[in-house]
């Protein structure tokens, strides 16, 4: 794995830079930073966004009641569709940006009084032991310098039995290292940790891994529509910002597109109770 990588201040900055954040507002829907599930093509980033979530937490069994705990949660929108399930539902994020959106939305949504959100780093991970039933977090892990330690906390501060569902950017098997450098280069993620590794680093954490799905289709066409939203005038995003993100995406549409990046969600399970 690369040691070009960003520490927590980077990518906390990274998240908390206006024209970023401008661009996740305007083009990735609000409400989350993730990757949509689409069905049939047509479905908008944000609606798509939303409807990957629900998938996840569908396909992880969250229930009402349950202590659910985001540990990057960005703008807020999983907690959010937690809280009207009916869990008790907290988040944490690096980004100061992302926990104000995330609270000021919660607040919006009448839901302030049932979530909390707080800055936090799924590095260290501010719970005690065995205290939390559930934990998500989507499309996030690939900014951590050191993955294994995020797997380990999150094993930490799960209940035995306790799920951990999450979903994240991957290298491919028989990727070039250089097309996902290039693509990976803005949010400073590093590269090398596939499918696969995902898989050992879950396992090697204590986790008995009960669902995989592997969804390229779903990331490339992502990405396809962010590049037609940029190719409109965006509120509050300068010529050259604009410029910038439009290069970045054709980066990562390029390695898209010759599988050299991939994506996945995972379902895993702490052991310990039947």
């Amino acid at each position: 794995m690369s040691n070009d990588v960003f520490d927590s201040e980077q990518a906390a900055a990274y998240y908390d830079d206006e024209a970023v954040s401008r661009f996740y507002e305007e083009c990735w829907g609000g409400a989350d930073i993730h990757i949509g599930r689409y069905v049939t093509g047509r479905e908008s980033v944000a609606e798509a966004s939303t409807a990957m979530t629900q998938s996840l937490v569908d396909r992880a069994g969250f229930e009402a009641g349950q202590r659910v705990l985001d540990i990057a949660c960005g703008f807020g929108g999983t907690i959010r569709i937690l809280a009207r399930m009916g869990c008790e539902a907290r988040g944490i994020d690096i980004s100061e940006n992302c926990v104000d959106h995330a609270r000021a939305a919660a607040d919006e949504a009448g839901l302030g009084d049932q979530v909390e959100v707080a800055v936090g780093d799924f590095h260290n991970i501010d719970s005690e032991a065995d205290s939390w039933d559930a934990v998500i977090c989507q499309e996030a892990i690939i900014h951590s310098p050191d993955r294994p330690t995020v797997f380990a906390e999150v094993f930490r501060v799960l209940k035995p039995g306790g799920i951990f569902a999450f979903s994240d950017i991957l290298t491919g098997e028989d990727a070039d290292a250089s097309m996902v450098a290039a693509a990976f280069a803005r949010i400073g993620a590093s590269v090398g940790a596939t499918v696969a590794d995902y898989e050992q680093m879950a396992r090697a954490a204590g986790f008995e891994i009960s669902f995989l799905e592997e969804r390229p289709g779903d990331i490339r066409t992502h990405y396809d529509k962010l590049a037609e939203q940029l190719e409109q005038p965006i509120a509050g995003l300068d010529a050259d910002a604009k410029a910038a993100i439009s290069q970045s995406i054709g980066r990562w549409q390029a390695a898209l597109a010759g599988n050299h990046i991939t994506w996945a969600c995972f379902v895993a399970r702490k052991p310990g109770k039947d």
